[in-house]
């Protein structure tokens, strides 16, 4: 028998039928008991208006959310097995017609063996019996679980939810199809596990890459502490403390490489890295490639060979500095894995032109007759901090991310980057890349305009434009040492000390301070021309490098405005020497300083 409900409450329920089109609860119950072919039900369901309020305030709330969101809704009666159906949309009562009798166990068995998704039949079974129904209800007042359908569209995802009513043992059911609410889930899952996955490689990565720094970072630092202890117990023989001294030199620029390798790995794959086309003669850079590179193939007695004789257009817009390090890179690698006695070479070919391109194509091969590279291996190659282990037996060691640096440069130009290699015969990379050719009709303003403000930049150190001539004059008779006094602006005191003493070993008069505000003070408290360059930190308390740089450049005194400033600091990438031009500073070097660089840039500065 329908439970009967108020006027009110009958008319405020709307239910939905298969097309969307609403029904009053009256009516939908009407169409379900017609459906089914119970006039008697009908008859009654059609005076379910003029009824009493069988149904308390709680119930009625209850009631109203069930016909709101589910797509099913009835009431259980768990003393005799019976239940009262409020709600059903269309495509339910079509797709149960026929299922339902009268004890909701049987009905609901009947529906498990017609529709219920095999693996989650005994879930579904479990659930709705009226023994674990009690229990649950009894216990919470409430339970509710998911099971799997088969419908039209395949299996779909249903939840139902039970909440025990205030009058004997009796519930509220509610049914609905919740498949596209799970397949958000699933989406969201998916992707969750997915970036789980992902945090666990970088985890791992970042383990594999710790445990490889930690043994290539101590190799290095140990030659130098047990260097320096050898030195320092051999003070009386000569030799000694020079082949000490000779190997921490060589221990420090290996420890440097490994540190810049870290650090361009970790500007690459943040996308902090720029890359800046300038003109390019091919022919210089391949020069200085080779001044680089020979005495390493020289030491292991490797034969060196470059040909860039299909070259046409030697002049090109580039990033110089990033082709060169992808090379170095390269070549480094081939010197490493080929034995005594071997031989590496570079080969530039330029591509045919296509006509109404305005770029060109250049391809770059690096050949050796090294090692190879193992079959299990070449795929990781261009991986960060891998390395191929086991069947190398030259004690190379590395950071294991220059082919990864290369890679992620060659990715930003545009280019492309192989490799192909065969054991015990050899390993041959291959870049692929665009430059756009100068046109020597047009070289009077284009070389001005993509020009950097600068004469030499190196990566170690930059020197740039001359911005005025007139603080040279005063010092113009002065020799290139010979009294000239320099302002050392350094807040860690050890590089301090270092600096000012080579400094003075060369022959310089040397003032330090501590921070820029002191720099700054000092400067404005001199006597015209006093200083003749002052060599700028840029990272430091009070005011920093930058800041003061600017402020000396706005005084009103020529004399002390014009001072040439050297920034000389551990930041050392692109953006921190355009920085540093900006901040109208005259050239730049890089920590830890080396003194023949430092040397250079002050001859070209103070000349």
């Amino acid at each position: 028998m329908l439970m009967q409900v108020s006027r009110q409450t009958a008319e405020s329920l709307n239910v939905m039928n298969g097309g969307g089109s609403g029904l009053t609860f009256k009516a939908g119950v009407e169409r379900y008991c017609m459906n089914n072919n119970n006039k008697e039900a009908a008859q009654k369901a059609a005076d379910i208006n003029e009824g009493g309020n069988g149904l308390s305030s709680r119930q009625k709330v209850i009631l109203d959310a069930l016909l709101r969101e589910y797509e099913v809704a009835l009431i259980l009666d768990m003393s005799n097995d019976s239940y009262e159906i409020f709600k059903m949309t269309g495509r339910f009562s079509k797709n149960l017609s026929g299922m339902f009798r009268d004890k909701f166990s049987l009905t609901m068995l009947e529906i498990a063996d017609s529709c219920i998704y095999s693996y989650d039949y005994d879930l579904f079974i479990g659930a709705v019996s009226l023994e674990s129904l009690r229990s649950r209800l009894e216990s919470d007042g409430f339970c509710s679980f998911v099971f799997r359908a088969i419908t039209s569209r395949g299996p779909e995802y249903f939840r139902m939810r039970m909440i025990q009513a205030e009058d004997g043992p009796k519930a509220f059911v509610g049914v609905s199809c919740i498949q596209d609410e799970m397949s958000r889930e699933l989406q969201q899952r998916r992707l969750f596990e997915g970036a789980l996955d992902r945090a666990r490689s970088a985890d791992s990565a970042k383990s594999t890459f710790l445990t490889n720094m930690s043994h290539d970072i101590r190799t290095p630092m140990n030659a130098i502490m047990g260097f320096t202890n050898i030195a320092s117990s051999h003070l009386d023989d000569t030799e000694k403390v020079k082949d000490a001294l000779e190997k921490i030199r060589t221990s420090s620029n290996h420890l440097l490489r490994l540190i810049n390798d870290v650090l361009d790995m970790s500007r690459i794959e943040s996308g902090r890295i720029t890359i800046n086309e300038n003109r390019c003669d091919l022919r210089d850079l391949v020069e200085k490639i080779r001044g680089i590179m020979q005495p390493q193939m020289t030491a292991k007695n490797l034969t060196f060979t470059i040909d860039a004789e299909s070259v046409v257009n030697y002049e090109v817009y580039c990033d110089e500095t990033r082709i060169t390090q992808v090379l170095l890179n390269l070549l480094s690698n081939s010197v490493k894995y080929t034995e005594p006695g071997g031989s590496v070479s570079l080969m530039i070919h330029q591509k045919p032109h296509q006509s109404g391109r305005r770029y060109c194509g250049y391809v770059f091969r690096v050949t050796d007759t090294g090692i190879g590279i193992g079959k299990g291996f070449i795929g990781r190659v261009f991986e960060p901090f891998e390395r191929e282990t086991g069947r190398i037996e030259n004690n190379s060691y590395g950071s294991g991310l220059g082919m990864s640096i290369a890679k992620g440069i060659v990715d930003m130009m545009g280019g492309n980057i192989s490799v192909e290699s065969e054991e015990n015969v050899g390993t041959e990379f291959v870049v692929d890349l665009e430059f756009r050719p100068v046109d020597e009709r047009s070289l009077d303003t284009r070389e001005e305009a993509d020009q950097e403000v600068k004469r030499v930049d190196s990566g170690d150190m930059a020197v740039f434009q001359d911005r005025d001539s007139a603080a040279r004059k005063k010092n113009a008779d002065v020799g290139w040492i010979e009294g000239r006094r320099l302002l050392l602006v350094e807040d860690n005191p050890l590089n301090r000390e270092i600096a000012e003493d080579m400094l003075i070993e060369d022959g310089f008069k040397v003032e330090t301070a501590e921070n820029g505000r002191k720099a700054l003070q000092m400067i404005i408290e001199s006597d015209p021309w006093y200083y003749s360059a002052v060599l700028m930190d840029i990272q430091m308390p009070v005011m920093d490098g930058y800041e003061a740089t600017e402020r000396i450049r706005s005084l009103p005194d020529r004399s002390r405005a014009q001072i040439p400033i050297i920034a000389m600091t551990a930041n050392a990438f692109k953006e921190d020497r355009c920085k540093a031009a900006e901040s109208g500073m005259d050239a730049y070097i890089t920590k830890p300083v080396d003194v023949l660089n430092l040397r250079y840039v002050l001859r070209r500065v103070l000349r």
